[in-house]
């Protein structure tokens, strides 16, 4: 199977893993091999780069039953549907590299004990509304705990440091000021590193003792790699609210 489409990291992440799920529902079997050399277009220095291998180990054919998933999952309420299972055969369809999983414990050891905050802006708003600051904070007050923040958006960022000025955070992934418009890309030659980066620090942020995150992609991923919805609060920007899964 041949994966072409996609476009941020958790964009051809979630395009291969609906591809799979197309393509074992319509053969009755996962594919034997998945092709994402042509994914991952935006990370590439060069034409014939191949990022999928420095993002992603070796694939294995999933040993349970496709669910239903799809695109549209993203959107969803993220223990509405069975996440276990899902995040099982996402990490034999998208399983982390050894070197994303090396960077991820290097972040998971800087978190500690910290409540993580994932906050997805600036683009996504063409996709789904963005949550308010103030019910990001709301939500992070209820979780509670020291805090540690991960986003694209630098006005976020210091809001949330107004409230929480102790907050943890790195500058090892890029942000921007808020534009709906742009999508936070580093220049070409530091494209591996932020790739890597970005797909360790979801990772380590799935393993954190507590996720306050945002819907779309980017949560997605993060509740597929810590693999259950215990401790995790989600922020639905349809409805601006958010709820203990």
């Amino acid at each position: 199977m041949i994966v072409t489409t996609g476009t941020g990291l958790t964009s051809c992440l979630s395009t291969r893993l609906h591809d799979a799920h197309v393509y074992a529902r319509y053969n009755g079997h996962w594919p034997q091999y998945i092709d994402s050399s042509a994914q991952f277009d935006i990370y590439k220095a060069h034409r014939h780069d191949r990022v999928d291998e420095v993002l992603m180990g070796k694939y294995s054919a999933p040993l349970l039953t496709p669910t239903d998933y799809d695109h549209g999952w993203q959107y969803g309420w993220y223990d509405q549907f069975d996440l276990p299972k899902l995040s099982r055969i996402a990490m034999d369809v998208c399983r982390p590299s050894d070197a994303v999983l090396r960077k991820a414990a290097e972040y998971r050891n800087a978190i500690g004990e910290r409540t993580c905050i994932l906050y997805r802006g600036n683009d996504k708003a063409k996709e789904i509304a963005p949550v308010t600051y103030d019910q990001v904070i709301k939500a992070a007050g209820e979780a509670g705990g020291e805090y540690f923040v991960q986003t694209d958006e630098q006005e976020f960022l210091k809001a949330f440091l107004d409230a929480h000025p102790n907050a943890g955070y790195t500058d090892d992934i890029p942000r921007i000021h808020r534009n709906f418009d742009s999508y936070v890309a580093p220049v070409k030659v530091k494209m591996r590193e932020f790739v890597i980066n970005f797909n360790a620090m979801l990772w380590a942020i799935g393993q954190a003792r507590k996720v306050v995150m945002t819907t779309g992609n980017t949560g997605l991923w993060t509740a597929l790699y810590r693999g259950h919805t215990h401790n995790v609060w989600q922020m639905h920007g349809a409805t601006n609210e958010y709820r203990k899964l």
